[in-house]
């Protein structure tokens, strides 16, 4: 099966309760903060190309690369396999 490199950009609307001395030090915090709740507003597909060691290189000088692949399962769930060959299977999160 072909891999893909998909850019997106994910938008929430985020919640956050925090203590601060001012509005721009609330604003810090929160940026920082686990929020008290979120709604997910929706996805824009930046750009979608097939997979290539050269385009992947720019992404793996990022930091926090995760250097693994997210697929779908024979029962229809994201499953995740490793460099080293292991796989996740979690069962969590169905794709319809």
């Amino acid at each position: 099966m072909p891999k893909y490199i998909v850019e997106q950009l994910m938008t929430y609307r985020n919640v956050y309760v925090v203590e601060a001395d001012n509005e721009t030090q609330a604003a810090k915090v929160a940026e920082h903060a686990d929020d008290n709740w979120q709604k997910f507003l929706g996805t824009t597909n930046i750009d979608i190309n097939e997979y290539t060691e050269e385009r992947i290189a720019y992404f793996r000088e990022k930091d926090y690369f995760w250097n693994g692949c997210s697929y779908v399962d024979s029962d229809g769930y994201i499953a995740y396999q490793y460099p080293n060959g292991d796989t996740n299977e979690p069962k969590e999160i169905l794709v319809k």
